[in-house]
């Protein structure tokens, strides 16, 4: 969705600049009404780097006491790594990275190292135990050396990675003053903006981090956010941009086309979304993301086998939230009650050893339990931990709970925070026409699940079904296309 010349004027500026930059790389030079916004960003930039290179120009650094112990204990980390088995690329990197720093414990180069490979581990298994062993080499490495803005980044990655985007941008802003010119501060702080729902700070640091050095990270943190804020078009293409640049660890760029293919997939473009899919999967065969991505198509195809293979791989491997999910729906498409119960069962089953493991996970939850309508309570209990959130998928949680429980009034506002960025996300228009109908308001009902049978009509294996049989009783039938 590229926006006309008179919507672009209503854009915020941040935006404005993010849009200008990216459309620029695209096309030969020419004047354009916005490069003058560009221009005094480009200033700001300059402006920054010289101050990296001059002392003199730096912000002195008040840096806070390590969040940790006085004395890491990094004899533990180590034992713990020893006792790690070398199974994949990133066990070999950590144990060479393990020796180097045994070898060289006073170079806080050496321990940014480590933390970063277990920061990778982390990403690859989505273990929040990574997050503390990386955090107690990112702590020895701020010891050592408390302005290296790689330390000060780790420990703000860590901080955001358990939500605590407070502590995660005060550390952000830390590794800026050491380094002004490191492009993963402003990511990171973008991150925490846009978990808040501040998009048009998030557009700003992501704007940063491009003209700071255009990579994976930078490229695919703009692709998302422009996707979220309703352009497919530059998304995909911004996407497919981290994915041409490349990564040193595979799951990274698996990752990336895990993002491009759900994108596809909203546009209800199945068969371009299977082919990214199984491109990735032939360089990473056992990535679980593109696994659930693959099966979510096979589902929406439904291609049940395909589907049951893709979701019990995944399976073998972990249990995971999103897999039993998916078997649980296709398990009541077909009226396996039976089978679909065992699955909600192990659902919870892993919910709690979630909680027990400090896995934060009760937005997937009520989102769940809305999907099913069980256990609202419990779901209005976890949506509310976010009641004041303008994230997008947390406000759409919350109105699809608050739709289930019969408070209309309140998933109204939240449905309209989840709808403000034009998210081309079938399931918040399915929400919202939901919500139109129990409001009395079928024109806008009927907008709005159109809107979401137009995107994709396939976007669930369930809900589809019901849009287009609301739409069919309430006059305007739309039958759902291949």
């Amino acid at each position: 969705m590229k926006p006309d010349s008179a919507a672009v004027g209503k854009l915020p500026t941040a935006a404005l600049i993010l849009k200008t930059s990216l459309t620029m790389s695209e096309m030969t030079a020419r004047t354009h009404p916005t490069l003058l916004i560009f221009l005094s960003f480009a200033a700001v930039v300059a402006l920054t780097a010289w101050s990296a290179f001059n002392p003199a120009a730096r912000p002195r650094m008040s840096v806070p006491p390590p969040a940790g112990p006085a004395d890491v204990d990094v004899h533990t980390l180590m034992e713990i790594i020893s006792q790690t088995k070398s199974v994949s690329e990133t066990d070999r990197q950590i144990s060479e990275a393990q020796t180097v720093t045994r070898l060289h414990p006073s170079r806080a180069g050496s321990w940014v190292r480590l933390g970063d490979l277990l920061a990778q581990k982390q990403r690859d298994v989505n273990l929040p135990v990574w997050y503390d062993h990386a955090e107690l080499a990112y702590q020895k490495a701020f010891q050592i050396e408390p302005r290296n803005a790689d330390a000060l980044n780790g420990l703000a990655w860590v901080y955001g990675g358990r939500h605590d985007f407070q502590e995660s941008v005060r550390w952000a802003k830390l590794a800026l003053e050491a380094e002004p010119t490191n492009p993963i501060s402003h990511g990171i702080i973008g991150d925490a903006a846009l978990e808040l729902g501040d998009t048009e700070r998030a557009f700003e640091s992501y704007q940063a981090m491009l003209d700071l050095r255009p990579d994976m990270s930078a490229y695919s943190r703009a692709g998302y956010l422009v996707w979220l804020t309703g352009d497919g078009r530059k998304a995909r293409w911004l996407m497919q941009k981290a994915i041409d640049s490349g990564s040193p660890h595979a799951e990274n760029t698996a990752w990336c086309r895990t993002r491009l293919a759900l994108m596809l997939f909203h546009e209800g473009a199945l068969l371009a979304a299977t082919q990214i899919t199984e491109e990735g999967l032939k360089a990473a065969p056992d990535h679980l993301p593109l696994l659930l991505m693959l099966g979510k198509i096979h589902l929406a195809q439904n291609n049940e086998k395909a589907a049951l293979a893709a979701f019990e791989k995944v399976l073998t491997q972990e249990e995971n939230h999103d897999a039993l999910a998916s078997l649980l729906n296709l398990h009541q498409v077909h009226g396996r009650m039976a089978e679909a119960e065992a699955c909600f069962q192990r659902i919870e089953k892993l919910h709690e050893q979630n909680v027990a493991r400090g896995t934060h996970d009760h937005t997937q939850m009520a989102r769940f339990y809305a999907d099913h309508d069980r256990r609202l309570d419990q779901a209005l209990k976890y949506a509310e931990e976010h009641a004041q959130s303008q994230n997008i998928y947390e406000a759409d949680t919350l109105a699809w709970v608050c739709y289930r429980k019969g408070d209309l009034k309140r998933a109204r506002k939240a449905i309209e925070i989840a709808l403000k960025a034009g998210t081309p996300d079938a399931e918040i228009f399915y929400h919202a026409g939901l919500i139109s109908a129990a409001l009395n308001d079928k024109p806008g009902a009927q907008k709005l699940l159109s809107r979401a049978l137009s995107l994709n009509p396939h976007f669930h294996p369930l809900h589809a079904k019901k849009a287009v049989k609301m739409l069919d009783e309430m006059g305007q039938p739309l039958a759902a296309k291949d």
